[in-house]
């Protein structure tokens, strides 16, 4: 087997770490403007390029640069002088929408990378961007089997770009847009402000009324239904499949999302790849990590359209996130002692116990996750501390000064498993699995 590459989202240095820490091959991020998650994301600043780009490659990770938006005349200058950027600081690549950029890019011989935004679905329209680009995030609207008969027609007509096979890639989970692969106009009508320019507001998620014309009077709310929201995307129960039908990359959405979120999500494909390669893919290993899935960030799960139409199914009944673990900050690392692997913390708030399950993040340290398993309060054995308390744990992995600690606590969960779990029961049905 073949193993695909897992390209993990950052925003910045709290995520990068946790994807590095997570197993990721390669990252893809935003600087600033001109990427579709200018405005809901965080992005790193160009002048901390460089020193992204050698802490990537230091830990054998490669880099993506995210300039996936539509760009005006007036920008074309702010354009150049990023990719001039782009060079010095050896980025592996530029993903990219707009024709400009993509010129630009094979100009300055930048390796640039066709963005999902192009909604490239057929073997036509890649053979044709396939002349600027050794790589293709495929349609979010692709099948498998429209995947797998791509991938073939590429082997077999041995299309590639300088030498280079072309490259197939995906995305494997995360947020899904109802617009066309996230084209969408609704922000701009609504608000003047355009999702194609990474400034979605998120009008899909809302709940709307249907008013009568005739009869004002008469106002109804869809019970129970985001109407335009759809699920998340987790292709988990079906990697197997994406793997046999030649998909090179898998993509994880989330450049707006958390450590705990790149760290959970990151880990759970790459560890899925190492139980396909070790034929240990089985009912039992996949829900364990489905359920290390729903506590982090989710709508509920969907294949989407991977095994075809989508149901009625694919729609979220809920607002937001229904992780079944949410998180409370409850102070900061003060120091660290390394030899003896003991974290001290100053509570600033809340209270933590013995068996408590906490976590700690920052720039360097990413996402750490672990149980408290004995407390110390002011140098002394202690069953639980509370604000204002200086208290030291145990830990087995290191942490910083300055790491930001919290409580994680299990939700009350409003949904069922079926509803979590049913990209396998489906999977399973049309005998995917």
């Amino acid at each position: 087997m073949k193993k695909p590459e897992i390209l993990a989202p950052v925003g910045d240095w709290e995520t990068l770490s946790s994807a590095i820490k997570a197993g990721a091959d390669a990252v893809y991020f935003g600087i600033e403007q001109i990427n579709m998650r200018s405005a809901s994301a965080r992005n790193f600043k160009i002048s901390e390029l460089k020193k992204v780009m050698e802490t990537l490659h230091k830990n054998k990770v490669k880099g993506y640069l995210a300039l996936n938006t539509l760009i005006y005349d007036h920008e074309l200058e702010r354009v150049e002088s990023i990719l001039n950027e782009v060079k010095k600081s050896e980025v592996d690549a530029v993903i990219a929408t707009d024709a400009a950029i993509i010129q630009l890019c094979n100009e300055k011989k930048i390796e640039v990378h066709i963005s999902t935004q192009l909604s490239v679905s057929n073997y036509e329209s890649l053979k044709f961007y396939a002349k600027f680009s050794p790589r293709i995030v495929l349609a979010r609207e692709c099948t498998l089997e429209q995947i797998k008969n791509i991938k073939k027609r590429i082997k077999k007509e041995k299309l590639n770009y300088k030498g280079r096979e072309i490259e197939l890639e995906t995305f494997i989970h995360g947020s899904l847009c109802v617009a066309y692969s996230g084209r969408c106009f609704m922000s701009q009508f609504h608000n003047r402000i355009s999702a194609n320019r990474g400034q979605c507001l998120q009008e899909c998620r809302r709940k709307y009324k249907i008013i009568d014309e005739e009869d004002p009077r008469r106002e109804f709310i869809l019970e129970g239904e985001q109407v335009m929201s759809p699920k998340d995307l987790c292709t988990l129960p079906i990697l197997d499949q994406l793997i046999k039908a030649g998909v090179d990359v898998l993509k994880i959405e989330g450049r707006a999302k958390g450590p705990e979120y790149v760290y959970t999500v990151t880990k759970a494909y790459k560890d899925t790849i190492n139980l396909i390669e070790k034929n240990e893919f089985t009912e039992k290993n996949i829900l364990k990590l489905l359920n290390e899935l729903e506590k982090v960030y989710n709508r509920g799960f969907t294949t989407n359209f991977l095994l075809g139409t989508p149901t009625n199914d694919s729609w979220t009944k809920f607002y937001g996130s229904i992780a079944s673990e949410t998180k409370e900050k409850i102070g900061t690392v003060n120091r660290f002692y390394p030899k003896l692997k003991v974290a001290e913390i100053i509570m600033e708030q809340h209270k933590i116990k013995e068996k408590d399950t906490i976590a700690f993040t920052g720039d360097l340290t990413g996402f750490y996750k672990t149980k408290v398993k004995e407390i110390w309060v002011n140098e002394k054995p202690a069953k639980k501390a509370k604000k204002g308390d200086d208290v030291t744990i145990k830990i087995k992995e290191r942490v910083r000064k300055g790491d930001q600690v919290f409580k994680i606590k299990e939700q009350k969960k409003e949904f069922s498993k079926f509803e979590i779990h049913k990209p396998f029961k489906q999977s399973k049905k049309k005998g995917m699995v």
